[in-house]
Order: C-alpha cells, then sequence, then structure tokens
C-alpha cells in the first residue's frame, strides 16, 4: 500500500511540475502584459481570448504532457493501474476549477478533460510493465 500511495503523489506532483514548466515557457516565449491585473476574473478572461493560438495549444499541451509523465511515473512505482486514475482525475479537476475561475475558449475547456484523458492513456500503453490479468502492449 505504502508503494501506490508514493506513487500517486509522486506521480501528482510530477504531473504539476511538467505542467507548470511547459506554462513557464509558453509565458516566455508569449510574455504576460505587466498590466495585467491577476486578481481580476474579467481582465484574466479578456487577456485568454487575445492569447496567441500557439500560446493556447502549448496550454493544452502542457495538460497533456503532465498527465502522461504523472501516470507513467505512479505506474512505475505502484504496479496498480486504478492509482493511474487517481491522477487523471484530480488533473481533470484541477483543469474544471481553472475552467471556472476565469474564461476560457469552448475548445481549451473540452482539451482540460480531453487531453488529461488522452496523456494518461498513453501514460499508461506505454509504461513497461504487464498487470495481472492484463498483456503487455501486444
Amino acid at each position: 500500500m505504502i508503494r501506490k500511495i508514493l506513487g500517486i503523489v509522486a506521480g501528482v506532483a510530477v504531473a504539476f511540475i511538467i505542467i507548470l514548466l511547459v506554462e513557464n515557457f509558453d509565458e516566455w516565449l508569449y510574455p504576460v502584459p505587466v498590466d495585467l491585473d491577476v486578481s481580476d476574473a474579467a481582465a484574466l478572461t479578456a487577456y485568454v481570448f487575445t492569447m496567441p493560438l500557439p500560446a493556447k495549444l502549448l496550454i493544452v499541451l502542457g495538460w497533456f504532457l503532465g498527465s502522461f509523465g504523472g501516470v507513467w511515473l505512479c505506474l512505475r512505482i505502484s504496479d496498480a493501474p486504478w492509482t493511474a486514475w487517481i491522477i487523471i482525475v484530480l488533473l481533470i479537476v484541477g483543469g474544471v476549477l481553472n475552467m471556472r475561475m476565469f474564461g476560457h475558449p469552448l475548445w481549451m475547456q473540452a482539451g482540460a478533460v480531453i487531453a488529461p484523458l488522452l496523456g494518461g492513456w498513453f501514460g499508461w500503453r506505454l509504461h513497461p510493465k504487464p498487470y495481472p490479468g492484463e498483456p503487455l502492449l501486444g
């Protein structure tokens, strides 16, 4: 049970670190205006809708990569497929809560659910260990 808990904690931590790294890279490529008040939800919503498309795509890519890395590491440590779902669900909940804080385009809202599911699925499928009763990739 300790390995499962450790796998979940490590997976969540790695997922959020990957997401933060991708978002920091995004902010480096597309700097946030210095006069943007990040405590104002209306200003953040307006900014998100005016961001260039590649900046928005990078954010969704971060959700995908975070889920992929978090699930892969979680499974590497825990050996229990159900632990991967905890990572995926936590990332989806985080994405939905983020969407509720301020507005995003509809396709990004869908991406907040789809990207963690796809990233988690790829992390699960590319993980090299066979699980009891489940064949290895083949």
